[in-house]
């Protein structure tokens, strides 16, 4: 493993948080979407199997969370794991939240419909994320050891090991509260970007004019996503609703 492509994870690691969103936003901001191929009905399905992947990606991100979480989430600013979790998704694929966020990265870029895009954010997301892995992968080989060596040979780094699904999630029950509770920023961010990007894309190959109406409801079910979110958010502070299951999980 190159130490510098493990320097370029801690370093993403750290600030991923602040950084990806901003990325998106730039992207959105300053690349101009195309009817790709200048083909209405091809553009279509690329923007439609956009947001199917962004989607397939937000719930990947779910179930991870919702069966065995790993504590990856870093411990301040830096990779951190308490445990070697390998039940659950972790027991099908070692990377399943990455592969999330990348199924939500390149899902994303297809429904904004930019060449520019799928030639910039994609690899640029892609390469962040392998980064990511390698800094994660280098982290808990040198805390786990021999473990982590033979989880390493029996779990794929990220197509998932279909073989692998019923012993990874035998006698395991799904919890939506932490599901939604861990993962709720997330969930709230795409779904805005879903409700967004469209009407945003639409300004750009359309004009103004045609899309005022569209962008002025597009805006109002913004805000009404946005106070539910902080509804919700509050909720998740009180821990009403949202208060997860303390049943033990397999280890």
């Amino acid at each position: 493993m190159h130490s510098w492509n493990i320097a370029i994870g801690n370093f993403f690691f750290r600030y991923r948080n602040a950084l990806f969103p901003l990325i998106f936003a730039i992207g959105a901001l300053t690349i101009r979407p195309q009817i790709m191929f200048d083909i209405l009905v091809v553009d279509r399905i690329l923007v439609i199997t956009g947001m199917v992947l962004a989607l397939l990606g937000q719930a990947i991100r779910l179930i991870t969370i919702g069966f065995d979480y790993i504590h990856r989430g870093g411990k301040d600013g830096q990779v951190y794991a308490g445990r070697l979790v390998r039940g659950g998704v972790y027991g099908v694929t070692r990377n399943p939240m990455y592969v999330g966020n990348g199924l939500i990265a390149i899902g994303m870029t297809m429904h904004f419909g930019s060449p520019l895009g799928y030639i910039t954010l994609i690899p640029l997301f892609l390469f962040v994320y392998q980064a990511i892995v390698a800094a994660e992968e280098a982290y808990l080989r040198n805390k786990f050891g021999a473990d982590y060596d033979d989880y390493e040979k029996s779990v794929n780094r990220y197509i998932p090991s279909l073989s692998r699904v019923r012993e990874s999630f035998a006698g395991m029950r799904f919890d939506w509260r932490k599901s939604i509770k861990k993962d709720l920023g997330t969930v709230v961010g795409l779904t805005i970007g879903l409700i967004m990007l469209p009407v945003w894309r639409a300004y750009f190959l359309l004009g103004r004019e045609a899309t005022e109406t569209a962008a002025i409801r597009a805006l109002l079910v913004t805000l009404g996503v946005a106070a539910l979110y902080l509804f919700l958010l509050r909720l998740k502070r009180s821990d009403r609703l949202f208060k997860t299951s303390t049943t033990p999980q397999k280890p």
